[in-house]
């Protein structure tokens, strides 16, 4: 039985059959519209390792304006069933509400709060704020280190952001994660184009890094070509949150999971 899927975003699956976005302009092969339950087993001997309670990850919140104005750490911890964010030694001098993101994008990007993050909603000013939830265990596959920044905006903001965002980041801080290899031996090989995995693949220095998903493929077939599971091109793929579609790539390398595969949508 494959794994389950989450996103980004709470706790969206991802589906199991591609669809085309446009009619093909040579024959492919029939759109599969069977869902999938059976997936290739991980490899012989991987164990997904589960992060131990503790300290995971930090980031020291520093002003976008370059003053103190807003100040403090994000702490990450990972505690019994899930996983724990706290602001310490917070203190702002922004008037009205703030909210903390996390996104998983630098702290160089533009609009870096507007899309693709988890939101830990309104805070309070000026004081310690433990006890905001990232989730249980289960979120992104047990392991969240795919976030890099944390961020602070405004609630509602008083002013125009000079970039057309939506949301102007007031503070930033780059995450320092401390986690361990999750999923030990996760390699995706390329066993060739078969039918519903008939796309072609990226590759650097002979490895696969990313799939194009193509009309008629379905995830269990295309986890199938690369030895791995459902649930591992999940794992690979965390920001996955809406229906894949022909075109789509899937990312393949674990380094590359996250904002390092996936640019921002506004970029």
């Amino acid at each position: 039985m494959p794994r389950l899927t989450t996103s980004v975003l709470g706790s969206i699956a991802l589906v199991l059959v591609l669809v085309a976005c446009s009619p093909p302009t040579t024959q492919t092969p029939p759109l599969d519209t069977a869902v999938h339950t059976d997936a290739s087993a991980p490899p012989d001997g991987a164990v997904d390792v589960v992060i131990p309670d503790g300290v995971i990850g930090t980031a020291e919140l520093t002003s976008a304006s370059g003053d103190d104005t807003v100040s403090g750490t994000v702490v990450v911890t990972a505690a019994g069933g899930g996983f724990d964010v706290a602001l310490k030694d917070f203190h702002s001098d922004v008037p009205g509400g703030l909210q903390l993101f996390f996104s998983p994008w630098s702290e160089t990007t533009t609009c870096l709060a507007d899309m693709y993050n988890f939101s830990f909603g309104n805070l309070s000013t000026d004081a310690d704020q433990p006890g905001l939830s990232l989730g249980d265990r289960d979120y992104s596959r047990g392991n969240p280190s795919y976030f890099l920044t944390g961020v602070i905006t405004e609630t509602d903001p008083s002013t125009t952001d000079p970039d057309g965002c939506v949301l102007t980041p007031r503070a930033v801080g780059t995450i320092t994660w401390d986690v361990p290899d999750t999923r030990p031996g996760l390699l995706a090989v390329d066993t060739g184009a078969r039918f519903g995995a008939g796309g072609a693949t990226a590759t650097t220095d002979g490895a696969p890094i990313s799939y194009r998903a193509v009309a008629g493929d379905t995830l269990n077939d295309i986890a199938d070509r690369f030895g791995i599971t459902v649930d591992d091109l999940g794992f690979l793929n965390p920001l996955t949150s809406r229906q894949l579609q022909a075109g789509d790539d899937l990312n393949l390398q674990v380094a590359l999971r996250g904002g390092a595969s996936v640019p921002p949508p506004w970029a």
